[in-house]
């Protein structure tokens, strides 16, 4: 199919497009390959997301960057056990490149910080040192200059979770190029206004006004573009 093809002409397996034959299935690897040839509607989102990735890449000026993230994607791909998983998992992934083409922001997509141990104590720190992370996360979408964002934050190994009801919009302000001030609403009752700035895949958040109300959000963190997984949308921008 095309999207294996076109990876492999990324990883540089093969020289070029017109010398390249398309993917046989006949010599699909491993299990989420030969399921994907055996269902139409999995090879045709295979093929869907083959065109959508090539005009990304098109557009995009980091494309090793890019690689790395499709990658990242079909790792999470692989990692579905049935094809409802696998079809939701395209979806997010077209669905989130296509709004980065749509879009001259650098800012919109997926973004995550998995917080370290360094101030776990305790039974926290245990599990923290098995594998448990807190995150936060950002599904950013730009319409015009103006910046919509959806949050997920979370505190305590998951005990505290701070985070819109399905990824709804709970940020919002302006963007212009690679920075965006915005006002955060906390499922906990906080607000306050912040600034993100991008800078290739790192997005820096800060906090400049906290109001009364609390709130789990981190006061400043460096996030790292993510894949869209399964069940991720981007935020829609409503009045």
């Amino acid at each position: 199919m095309l999207l294996q093809r076109i990876l492999m002409l990324l990883i540089g397996v093969v020289g070029t497009a017109a010398n390249a034959a398309s993917f046989d299935c006949k010599l699909a690897r491993g299990r989420l390959e030969a399921r994907v040839c055996a269902d139409s509607d999995l090879t045709k989102r295979d093929d869907e997301l083959a065109a959508v990735y090539a005009s990304f890449l098109a557009a995009t000026g980091d494309r090793r960057a890019e690689k790395a993230m499709q990658l990242a994607w079909l790792r999470i791909r692989d990692a579905c056990e049935d094809d409802e998983c696998i079809q939701r998992t395209y979806y997010a992934r077209i669905a989130e490149l296509q709004a980065r083409i749509a879009s001259a922001s650098p800012i919109v997509g997926y973004w995550k910080i998995e917080h370290s141990c360094a101030h776990a104590t305790g039974v926290y720190e245990e599990r923290c040192k098995k594998g448990e992370r807190d995150v936060f996360m950002l599904a950013i979408q730009v319409d015009g200059d103006r910046v919509c964002i959806a949050h997920l934050a979370t505190a305590q190994l998951h005990n505290r979770v701070d985070g819109s009801d399905d990824f709804e919009m709970s940020m919002e302000g302006n963007a212009s190029g690679s920075m965006a001030s915005v006002r955060y609403r906390s499922a906990w009752g906080g607000t306050g206004t912040a600034t993100l700035r991008v800078d290739r895949n790192t997005l820096r958040w800060k906090v400049e006004t906290k109001d009364e109300g609390r709130s789990w959000i981190p006061d400043a963190a460096e996030l790292r573009r993510v894949p869209a997984r399964g069940y991720d949308s981007l935020p829609k921008c409503v009045e």
